[in-house]
């Protein structure tokens, strides 16, 4: 009884606030995380994937579905500027509340363009640690500069040709032309401005390779919440201070950390 009244609760909460129950002492690390268009859940697997990397941290799960179908949250909701404020939000008042605290962001598909177009609208004092993109459906020529001015280690983005959702859609979930970057990962932009290089510089795609089926990763768009794969690949990742050894970014500084 104590159990069902504490879930039909935390149902209840999310609904009223966008937010999911989490997990974990205030003031710790956090992961935010966002799950694809539609009524699919990633959050689950993702969860228990990290849990089994041995973290104990804070785990949240960002309400931001219509519960009208998939196709109005990806074609409405993901881009939508006020969705994504409403995750700004969430994080710039955590990284008030806690400012040594860790924030990480986690999104599933559409998911990703909410989680990208709430840091591009964080206050310019507020970052967050490090980002994983789950088989983005957002745009691959997208320019990440303006989010990642807001991260203060890396992006990494997963994809894979092998993806049956991905490979026929002809509408991407930010609005942005050509394909999804979950099929061949994020292009590097055909004109750099400031600053550029350095986000670049941050920016991992990971394709999918066959070693990743070790992992009960197959290649498929909801696959890659594996708990497996999450436990092995994304949260060694996720929770490293630095560039994962052997990772390729997209661009390399060349001259240090003055380089735009």
């Amino acid at each position: 009884m104590v159990a069902a009244c504490a879930f039909l609760f935390c149902a209840a909460f999310t609904w009223a606030t966008g937010a999911g129950c989490s997990t974990g002492s205030a003031g710790s690390t956090i992961v935010y995380y966002c799950d694809g268009a539609g009524w699919y859940s990633g959050g689950p697997r993702v969860k228990r994937g990290l849990r089994d990397a041995e973290f104990d941290g804070l785990f949240e799960t960002f309400t931001w579905s219509t519960l009208l179908g998939p196709g109005t949250d990806h074609l409405i909701a993901a881009r939508s500027d006020l969705v994504s404020a409403r995750l700004a939000r969430r994080i710039a008042k955590y990284r008030k509340q806690y400012p040594d605290a860790k924030i990480h962001l986690m999104g599933l598909s559409a998911g990703t363009a909410v989680v990208l177009g709430s840091l591009e609208q964080l206050p310019g004092d507020v970052f967050v640690q490090n980002v994983v993109l789950l088989s983005p459906s957002v745009s691959a020529s997208r320019d990440l500069v303006p989010a990642m001015r807001h991260v203060s280690g890396c992006l990494y983005a997963t994809s894979s040709r092998k993806d049956g959702i991905l490979g026929p859609m002809v509408v991407n979930a930010d609005g942005g032309d050509g394909p999804p970057a979950g099929l061949n990962g994020f292009k590097r932009p055909r004109r750099r401005r400031d600053g550029t290089t350095r986000a670049y510089a941050h920016v991992v795609n990971l394709p999918w390779q066959p070693a990743y089926l070790a992992y009960d990763w197959d290649g498929g768009h909801t696959s890659v919440t594996s708990p497996k794969f999450i436990r092995s690949v994304i949260a060694p990742r996720l929770f490293s201070d630095g560039m994962f050894p052997l990772d390729r970014p997209m661009m390399v500084l060349a001259n240090g950390p003055g380089d735009g």
